[in-house]
């Protein structure tokens, strides 16, 4: 009995040492602050964010052989001055990986302000989207992103490899050009809510739970109360009124496509959607195959934060794990996910 209580006890330790580490690690993760400042960064593109950086790719068609470079040279001026020009600006490259919190909104955040800093010096703006859809504020965030993008009127192109389903899709609206993968999942335009009740279990326990509010729908449809019919009706509505926004984005930026037939919550293969010429999809491709096009005749420079000393290591596997749990929590608890 000695020996199993022990055991049971150093087994606990080492669980709230784990815990205590995560915690701090947490913490420090957070407690970084923004550094604004406008400089050069050393690719030649002015930086605002202290923690983004450029990373350029030269035109891979200027890195040609001596005899082809002699041939180029025997063009006529006014073909060697538009190549000049073309090669004057380039294509910035986003990638964003989408969860269920889309925690990389503010980073899209920070790199929309980049771009709009060095606005001149891009010719188009792609941002490859990978996400299945998740919390409400955080990808109605980043759908505002991209429309900020969109508005700086710079072409944007989305490139989807795998799924931009729900707030994924959110997001990708505002794009000029959607490019599709063709087994890549696309739509999803709906909205869910997961919320079970466990007040029975929690009384059965003899613990009786109780939530007091001020302000008649401040708590409606909860983990632990019993909701009242017109609580429920309250509740659905919401969901209706996000419902509505959702599909007027849609009909704001894919105006050739039937809305009510696309806004039903269900989902399509992008090839699907070419075929039955739904509009959710405008070009059946990969993001590598598109990029590698465009890196022909002009540099690509991808955008992204930089990763200190505290995002690597073992900050970054304690923080993916937190992330991990934290998802698992919150998930049930979600009022609402696109």
């Amino acid at each position: 009995m000695t020996i199993f209580i022990q055991e049971y006890a150093v087994l606990l330790t080492l669980i709230l040492s784990i815990l205590c580490l995560l915690l701090v690690f947490l913490l420090l993760r957070k407690s970084r602050k923004r550094k604004f400042a406008i400089e050069k960064d050393k690719t030649g593109y002015w930086r605002y964010h202290k923690e983004t950086q450029f990373v350029k790719k030269d035109s891979y068609s200027s890195v040609i052989s001596e005899d082809a470079e002699k041939k180029k040279k025997k063009k006529s001026d006014k073909k060697s001055e538009s190549k000049k020009d073309s090669e004057e600006t380039a294509v910035a490259v986003i990638t964003f990986n989408g969860d269920l919190k889309a925690k990389q909104h503010g980073m899209l955040a920070e790199l929309v302000d980049e771009i709009e800093i060095n606005k001149k010096s891009f010719s188009e703006v792609v941002v490859c989207v990978t996400s299945p859809g998740g919390a409400v504020p955080q990808y109605g965030h980043a759908y505002s992103q991209m429309a900020r993008l969109r508005n700086l009127e710079i072409p944007l192109t989305v490139c989807v490899d795998t799924v931009a389903a729900s707030g994924g899709y959110l997001m990708a609206l505002p794009a000029n050009k959607i490019i599709a993968a063709p087994f890549a999942l696309v739509g999803s335009i709906g909205v869910m809510a997961f919320v079970p009740n466990i007040r029975r279990l929690l009384e059965d326990w003899q613990i009786q739970p109780r939530t007091f509010t001020a302000g008649k729908y401040k708590r409606t449809v909860t983990l632990t109360d019993n909701a009242t019919p017109e609580e429920v009706a309250h509740f659905q509505e919401q969901l209706e009124s996000i419902h509505s926004l959702f599909s007027s984005a849609v009909k704001e930026y894919r105006t050739h496509v039937d809305v009510d037939l696309v806004t039903t919550g269900d989902y399509w293969t992008a090839q699907d959607s070419i075929k039955d010429e739904l509009g959710l999809v405008d070009e059946l491709g990969t993001a590598n195959e598109y990029l590698l096009q465009l890196n022909k005749d002009k540099p690509l420079v991808y955008l992204s934060q930089k990763r200190g000393f505290l995002d690597g290591g073992l900050s970054f596997f304690t923080g993916h794990i937190a992330d991990r749990i934290e998802e698992r929590l919150l998930a049930p608890r979600a009022s609402s996910l696109l």
